[in-house]
C-alpha cells in the first residue's frame, strides 16, 4: 500500500511537470515580424536595430537587426506585454506597444522611419546621415546636404562617389571600366538622362562592382540612383553655362519640366553637351631593318568640335496601386569632329625622304532614337512583383574623314577619304519576377530576348546579325548576421555574318556573394562572378581605313566573345558617420579583344583586332566616404595591382611576349561647406599607364577640377568652375607600341586657355505635392569610337 502511494505521488509529480513544460513551451511559441522602410523614399532599410523591452519594468528582453530587404523576425517570445523600439542612425526612433497575451504571433507590418529633424523657432537642425554602408550585393552612399550643395545635376553627384570617374567630356567609368549600367530607381537610363536630373532629387546611390545574374553578363558594374518623391503640379529646372573663352567652350546646358497628378504625369527634358578645344596630336614611328632605319613624325593641329542634343519624353500612368504603365522615348543627334591640318615627315637613315601636308575635315553625323513600353505589376504579397519591358533602338551614322593634300606633298593621291555609314537596330523584350519564398529566402528569375542587326551602308559586304536568348535564376538568403546571394545566367547567342558564317554558342555565367556581419558597423564579404564581353559593330566591321600614308586599320568579324572571372574579398567598416572599405581582388580575362600592330611588306603600320590572349590582375583597393569636422568631406579611392599579360598563338605571330608590371589608379573628391550657402569642391583622377597584350595605354596627365558655388533662396545656384587651372596643356591620351622591328608612340594634348573657367547658373522651381513616378529600362547601342577627350 505504501509503495502504491509513493508511485501515485510520483506519477502526479511527473504529470504536473509535463503539463508545466508544455505550458512553458507555449509561452515561447510567439514570433514578431515586420519590415523597416524609409518614410520619404519608401526604400527598405537594412541593419536597423529592433529591440524588445518588457512593458512593466522596461528591461531589455531581446533584439535583432533587419535584413537586406528591411524585414525582421524575433522568434520564441513569451506571452506578455512589450514595447518594440526600432532605431537607425539619422532617423527618429519608432516605438510600438505589443500585447502577446491573447494571440500567437504579431506582424508589425511596414514601419516607416523618418529622418531626424527638430524645429526650434526659425532654426531647423537635421541629424546627419551616415555617409555609406556595405550590403551583400552593393555599397550604398547617402546624399547629404554637403554633396547636394556641391552638385547641380545627377552626374555632378556621381563625381563624388568613390571609384566613379568622369572625364573632361563627362564620360562615366566605375573603377576604370566604362561598360557599366546606370539605373534610376532600379530601371536603366544613360548619362544623358542622369545629366538632366537635379541633385536635390537624389536620395542615395547604390554601387555594385560585381553584378549578379539578373544583369546582362557583359556589365562590369551597376550604379543605381534612388530618387526622392517627385511632385504633382508643375516643377522643373533650367541650367546654363557660360564659357569665358571663344577657343575653349565647355558647356552642358539643360532643362527639365514635369507635370502630373496622382495617376498621371508627363516629363520632358533636354540635356546638351558642347565642347570646342584646340588639340595637338603628335605621333612618332620608327621602322628598323638591316642597314636602314625609317622614322616618321606627324602632327595634327585640329579643333575639336563635339556636340550632343538629347530630348527626352515620358508618360507615367498609375492604373491603381498594383499596375503601372510607362511610355518613354528619346531622340539624340550628336557629332564628334576634328578639323584642322596634318603634317607628316619621313626620314631614312636621318635623311629626309618624304613630306606631306594635308587639310583634315571630319563629317560626323549620328542619330539615335529609342522607344519603349514598360509594365509593372505589384502583387498583394509584399516584395512580390512582375515587370515586362519591350523596347526598340535605332542608330544611323555617317562617319567620314577627308585628308586633302596640298601641292607640296610628295606622292600619293591628292585626296583621301575614310567613310563608314553604320546602321544598328536593337529590339528586346524582357520579363523579371521577384517573390519571397519564406521569411529568409527570396527568388528572382527572368528571361530576355535581344535581336540585333548591324550593317555598313557604305559596304554591302558587312551585314551582321546577333540574337541572344537569356534566362536567369537567383536566390537570396538573409538571417541574423549572414546574407547570401547566388545565381546562374545562361545565354545562347547566334552570330550571323551574312554570306560568311553562322555561329551558335552557349555561355554559362554563375555568380555568388556571401556577406557576414561582424558587428553593426563591420562586415566581411566574398564575391565571385563570371562575365562575358561581346565585340561591338566598330570592332567587327572589316572596313579598311587609312588615317595617313603610313597606317592602316580594320575590324574583324570573326571575333569571339571575351570572358572574365572576378573574385574579391572585401572588409568594410563604419566609424561614426564615416565609411571605409578595403578589398583584395583578382581578375582573369581570356580571349581578350585587343588591337595588334605589325609593319607589312609595304612599310605600312597595319593594325587589326584579334582575340589576343589572357590578362590577369591581382591587387588591393581602398575607398571611403569620410568627413573632417563639420566643414570638410572627402572621398578617396586607390587601386594598386599587378598586371600579367599572356599572348596566345595569334599574338605570338606579332612577336609579342608575356609581361608583368605594377600599376595603379586613384581618385579624390572633396567638399567644403561654409556659412551663407557657400560651397567649394575639388576632384581629381589619375590612371597610371597599363599594358594590354601589345600596347601600353592610359599615358595621360592627372585630371582635376575646382569649383565654388553659392545657393540663393534654395532656387538659384550660381557657380564658377575651373578645369586644370594651373596648366596650359593637358595630355588626355597617349599610348606606346613596340614590335621586333618597329616602335610607335602617340600623345594627344588639349591646349588650355590662360584662364580655364566656366560660369554656371541654375534655377529650380516646383509646386504641388510629392508623388512617385515610374522609371524604365533601356538598351545600350554601340557608339562611334571615342575621338578626343
Amino acid at each position: 500500500m505504501k509503495r502504491f502511494f509513493i508511485l501515485a505521488n510520483t506519477s502526479k509529480i511527473l504529470f504536473t511537470t509535463l503539463i508545466g513544460l508544455m505550458t512553458f513551451q507555449s509561452l515561447w511559441a510567439h514570433s514578431i515580424t515586420g519590415q523597416i522602410k524609409d518614410g520619404k523614399s519608401d526604400q527598405s532599410i537594412p541593419y536597423a536595430t529592433i529591440s524588445l523591452y518588457n512593458a512593466n519594468d522596461s528591461s531589455l528582453i531581446t533584439g535583432t537587426v533587419s535584413g537586406t530587404d528591411g524585414h525582421f523576425a524575433i522568434a520564441k517570445v513569451a506571452s506578455g506585454k512589450y514595447n518594440l523600439h526600432v532605431s537607425f542612425m539619422g532617423y527618429q526612433t519608432v516605438s510600438r506597444k505589443i500585447d502577446l497575451t491573447n494571440q500567437e504571433n504579431y506582424h508589425a507590418g511596414t514601419i516607416l522611419l523618418q529622418a531626424t529633424s527638430v524645429k526650434l523657432g526659425e532654426a531647423v537642425v537635421t541629424g546627419e546621415r551616415i555617409r555609406a554602408k556595405a550590403e551583400p550585393d552593393k555599397t550604398t552612399y547617402f546624399i547629404n546636404k554637403k554633396l547636394e550643395d556641391a552638385s547641380n545635376t545627377g552626374l555632378d553627384v556621381l563625381k563624388y562617389i568613390p571609384g566613379v570617374q568622369l572625364d573632361f567630356s563627362q564620360n562615366l567609368s566605375l573603377e576604370g571600366n566604362q561598360n557599366i549600367l546606370l539605373l534610376v530607381d532600379g530601371k536603366e537610363r544613360d548619362t544623358g538622362f542622369i545629366r538632366q536630373l537635379d541633385a536635390s532629387q537624389i536620395d542615395k546611390v547604390e554601387v555594385t562592382t560585381m553584378p549578379g545574374s539578373k544583369y546582362d553578363a557583359s556589365l562590369s558594374g551597376v550604379i543605381n540612383i534612388i530618387l526622392k518623391h517627385r511632385e504633382t503640379g508643375v516643377n522643373g529646372y533650367v541650367h546654363g553655362e557660360i564659357p569665358t573663352s571663344q577657343n575653349a567652350v565647355y558647356i552642358f546646358p539643360g532643362y527639365g519640366l514635369n507635370y502630373g497628378g496622382k495617376k498621371f504625369s508627363f516629363q520632358t527634358s533636354y540635356s546638351g553637351q558642347i565642347s570646342d578645344f584646340p588639340i595637338i596630336e603628335n605621333n612618332y614611328r620608327e621602322i628598323s631593318k638591316p642597314q636602314q632605319t625609317t622614322t616618321i613624325t606627324s602632327q595634327q593641329d585640329v579643333m575639336q568640335n563635339n556636340w550632343s542634343h538629347r530630348f527626352n519624353f515620358g508618360i507615367d500612368y498609375f492604373m491603381n496601386k498594383q499596375n503601372q504603365i510607362n511610355l518613354y522615348t528619346f531622340y539624340n543627334p550628336y557629332s564628334s569632329e576634328h578639323n584642322g591640318t596634318m603634317t607628316l615627315q619621313s626620314q631614312i637613315n636621318q635623311t629626309q625622304d618624304r613630306y606631306w601636308q594635308a587639310k583634315k575635315t571630319d563629317n560626323d553625323r549620328n542619330h539615335k532614337l529609342f522607344g519603349s513600353l514598360f509594365y509593372k505589376h505589384l502583387f498583394h504579397q509584399p516584395n512580390q512583383e512582375l515587370t515586362v519591358d519591350a523596347s526598340y533602338y535605332y542608330l544611323t551614322a555617317h562617319n567620314a574623314t577627308t585628308y586633302a593634300y596640298d601641292s607640296s606633298s610628295e606622292g600619293g593621291a591628292s585626296e583621301q577619304t575614310n567613310i563608314v555609314r553604320p546602321r544598328q537596330q536593337n529590339a528586346s523584350i524582357k520579363a523579371d519576377f521577384t517573390t519571397p519564398l519564406t521569411e529568409y529566402f527570396k527568388l528572382e528569375t527572368g528571361m530576355k530576348g535581344l535581336l540585333k542587326s548591324m550593317t555598313d551602308r557604305q559596304s554591302d559586304s558587312f551585314r551582321y546579325r546577333e540574337n541572344i536568348m537569356a534566362g536567369y535564376g537567383s536566390f537570396s538568403f538573409a538571417k541574423d548576421k549572414v546574407q547570401l546571394n547566388a545565381g546562374l545566367r545562361a545565354e545562347h547567342s547566334t552570330n550571323d555574318f551574312i554570306d560568311h558564317f553562322t555561329r551558335h554558342s552557349w555561355a554559362w555565367l554563375p555568380s555568388a556573394s556571401l556577406n557576414y556581419q561582424l558587428s553593426k558597423t563591420k562586415s566581411l564579404k566574398i564575391s565571385y562572378r563570371r562575365s562575358i564581353f561581346r565585340p561591338n559593330i566598330y570592332q567587327l566591321n572589316p572596313y579598311l581605313s587609312q588615317n595617313d600614308p603610313y597606317s592602316l586599320q580594320s575590324g574583324n568579324p570573326w571575333l569571339k566573345p571575351q570572358f572574365s572571372q572576378d573574385l574579391f574579398l572585401d572588409y568594410s567598416m563604419r566609424l561614426g558617420n564615416n565609411f571605409l572599405s578595403t578589398r583584395l581582388f583578382y581578375n582573369q580575362s581570356n580571349h581578350v579583344i585587343n588591337s595588334l600592330t605589325f609593319v607589312n611588306d609595304s612599310n605600312l603600320f597595319e593594325t587589326n583586332i584579334h582575340n589576343a590572349g589572357e590578362i590577369e590582375q591581382l591587387g588591393l583597393q581602398i575607398s571611403g566616404a569620410l568627413k573632417l569636422g563639420k566643414t570638410f568631406a572627402f572621398n578617396p579611392y586607390l587601386k594598386v595591382f599587378s598586371n600579367w599579360t599572356h599572348p596566345n598563338a595569334i599574338a605570338t605571330q606579332y612577336q609579342t611576349v608575356a609581361k608583368q608590371e605594377l600599376s595603379y589608379e586613384m581618385g579624390l573628391s572633396a567638399i567644403a561647406s561654409f556659412k551663407h550657402d557657400w560651397t567649394a569642391a575639388f576632384r581629381m583622377q589619375y590612371y597610371h599607364p597599363t599594358t594590354d597584350i601589345q600596347t601600353i595605354r592610359n599615358m595621360s596627365d592627372a585630371l582635376y577640377f575646382v569649383s565654388v558655388e553659392k545657393t540663393i533662396k534654395k532656387k538659384i545656384k550660381l557657380g564658377i568652375v575651373s578645369g586644370l587651372p594651373f596648366k596650359r596643356s593637358f595630355a588626355y591620351h597617349g599610348e606606346k607600341t613596340q614590335g621586333p622591328n618597329f616602335y610607335q608612340r602617340s600623345v594627344g594634348s588639349v591646349i588650355l586657355p590662360s584662364v580655364p573657367i566656366w560660369f554656371s547658373i541654375r534655377y529650380q522651381f516646383s509646386s504641388g505635392k510629392k508623388v512617385h513616378t515610374i522609371q524604365r529600362e533601356t538598351e545600350k547601342l554601340d557608339r562611334i569610337p571615342k575621338k578626343g577627350f
